[in-house]
């Protein structure tokens, strides 16, 4: 069983760790990480538009299932997002980056309609599309393509707001 930590909005520890799938109550809020994974050979920022590798979500997931999307998970009970960020890209894709390669994008605070939400950090870095193809968990991930900035935009926009859709943006431009 994995368990995550509970935080107030403020980024708090609350004392409580609980199983993950358990319910939120109102005013609690987990840590959450994503990956944005930029191709090797992608141009330098500025030169050119950026190639990105995105997981289609598992059919079967909870939210957003079968849509494409990043890399990322909960942040388990005692972990930091940094660690969370490169055991997800692991489990999920068996790409493996170290924390040198991995640098904080953008945090933001996501807020439910039920009073709970998530700490989100998203993390960005630049890794090699595996020369076999991908290696993924077929419970988490149904497909993983590399596709040009403006797809991978598209995509994600349709279950992210816009200030979250601009702090991709903003990584592109650096990343």
């Amino acid at each position: 069983m994995e368990y995550i930590d509970i935080f107030t909005r403020d980024g708090q520890y609350t004392g409580v760790t609980r199983p993950k799938h358990d319910p939120k109550k109102r005013g609690e809020y987990y840590r959450h990480v994503l990956v944005i994974m930029k191709t090797t050979d992608s141009p330098a920022p500025g030169e050119g538009e950026g190639l990105y590798i995105v997981q289609q979500r598992s059919l079967k997931a909870r939210f957003y299932p079968g849509m494409w999307d990043m890399t990322g998970g909960a942040v388990m009970a005692g972990e930091l997002q940094e660690a969370a960020a490169i055991r997800e890209v692991k489990e999920e894709l068996d790409i493996t980056i170290s924390p040198e390669e991995l640098k904080l994008g953008f945090e933001r605070i996501v807020d439910w309609d039920d009073g709970t939400g998530l700490l989100l950090s998203v993390f960005m870095c630049r890794v090699d599309v595996p020369e076999n193809g991908f290696k993924f968990d077929p419970h988490e991930v149904n497909d993983v393509k590399v596709m040009p900035f403006h797809e991978f935009l598209y995509h994600v926009s349709d279950h992210n707001d816009e200030d979250f859709c601009n702090g991709l943006k903003e990584i592109e431009k650096k990343l």
